[in-house]
């Protein structure tokens, strides 16, 4: 797969991720809609919530490069596909909030 997809999809992860401090500095984790997000922010803090961010991020890469490599091509265009809908989805639902 071309390094511009999973640039894509880091992208769109960072923006998530930066409206989402954005938002939660000016509003409180109040503010986030997604009660998975709250929970590991509340157990595990924001180093917490940064490591499994960056590690869903990293595993849906993998689990996308082994698809590829299987001949499974298909399926590995849609998993990243839905990788970077769902970042740039969360990052405007964030943006929403404020």
């Amino acid at each position: 797969m071309p390094a511009l997809t999973f640039g894509l999809l880091l992208l769109a992860h960072l923006f998530d991720y930066g409206t989402f401090l954005w938002m939660t500095s000016r509003h409180g984790l109040s503010a986030e809609a997604n009660p998975i997000v709250v929970m590991m922010a509340t157990d595990f803090g924001l180093p917490g919530l940064t490591v499994a961010k960056l590690s869903s991020v990293l595993f849906l890469a993998g689990v996308t490069v082994l698809l590829y490599r299987s001949r499974h091509l298909k399926t590995a265009r849609l998993l990243i596909t839905i990788g970077v809908i769902a970042g740039v989805m969360g990052g405007f639902s964030n943006i929403a909030s404020f």
